[in-house]
């Protein structure tokens, strides 16, 4: 993009800023792709820039902070409302108990002044192969709530996203929440890798979920960003490391078949062998340091 387009004027558009449900969803109907839903904003304002995105209605979200944001846990499950931010989720407590993967991850998403902004639920819909919040919410086993004028329905994360930049919403719909088991056994951590710290896209990132118990793996889940059309659960290292001794040999061996799992392609931020290579080393990474953390008392 020529730095000159920044300075350009964004093309009008309606700005709508409902202050209940019931007048989202009347607000959402009929409108189509002329419509533009918003919780923070950060990538819709470069897609208007770029014109990218030229709505004829922009629906603002963050009104309804009370039914759409918060962390709390609950009968077991931990909720994360679509309109948290990456700063809330970066230093709740709830999170960094159940969910140290995805606290670690929102640590890294662009600046301070974004994180204090952005919301996981435009991270999700967004749809971003990249998408830093959606490896730790597939290998911890998320499912996400989507919303709609006749009701709500709930599906893993990964099913969210259907290609580059495409999610799987239905007309009306919104992120409404995301839901993870609270379960303080799970062992989680991500780690990515990047052309510099921050405000940057991902080559690669990668997170493992795991039990461990009597040295050895319980269900586990690796996951995988930037590395295929979607951010994707990668199947054999999960189904391999589930059940395995908690070893580093066993790791080298679960991090090789999440090398396989991986479909990447070459770009300007990396060739996709050098991000096969990425996988299997950051995999590696994380599943010692999984092991490592279970020997601290």
């Amino acid at each position: 993009m020529k730095s000159f387009q920044y300075l350009a004027p964004i093309p009008p558009f309606e700005y709508v800023a409902p202050r209940t449900l019931p007048d989202l969803f009347e607000t959402l109907s009929g409108h189509g792709k002329e419509l533009q839903v918003i919780a923070g904003g950060t990538d819709l304002m470069i897609a208007l820039k770029e014109r990218a995105a030229v709505p004829k209605i922009v629906v603002d979200l963050r009104r309804l902070r009370k039914e759409l944001g918060g962390v709390s846990v609950e009968d077991g499950v931990l909720r994360i409302g679509a309109l948290a931010t990456f700063s809330q989720i970066e230093s709740s407590p709830f999170i960094a108990r159940y969910a140290n993967a995805l606290r670690q991850a929102a640590a890294n998403v662009g600046t301070l002044q974004i994180r204090s902004i952005a919301t996981l639920g435009g991270n999700l819909a967004t749809a971003s192969p990249a998408a830093d919040s959606a490896p730790p919410l597939i290998a911890l086993g998320a499912t996400v709530t989507l919303l709609s004028k006749s009701g709500q329905r709930s599906l893993p994360v990964q099913s969210l996203f259907v290609g580059p930049k495409r999610n799987g919403l239905g007309a009306g719909e919104i992120v409404s929440s995301v839901e993870i088991q609270a379960d303080a056994d799970v062992r989680s951590a991500w780690t990515r890798s990047a052309v510099r710290n921050e405000n940057v896209l991902s080559t690669v990132s990668v997170a493992v979920a795991s039990t461990i118990r009597d040295g050895r793996f319980g269900p586990s889940r690796v996951a995988l960003g930037a590395v295929a059309p979607t951010p994707i659960l990668a199947e054999k290292a999960s189904g391999a490391m589930t059940g395995g001794e908690a070893t580093p040999h066993e790791a080298e061996r679960v991090a090789a078949l999440a090398a396989e799992d991986a479909r990447p392609i070459s770009d300007i931020r990396a060739s996709a062998s050098y991000r096969k290579r990425l996988v299997l080393v950051l995999t590696k990474r994380l599943i010692l340091q999984i092991i490592s953390e279970s020997l601290t008392p």
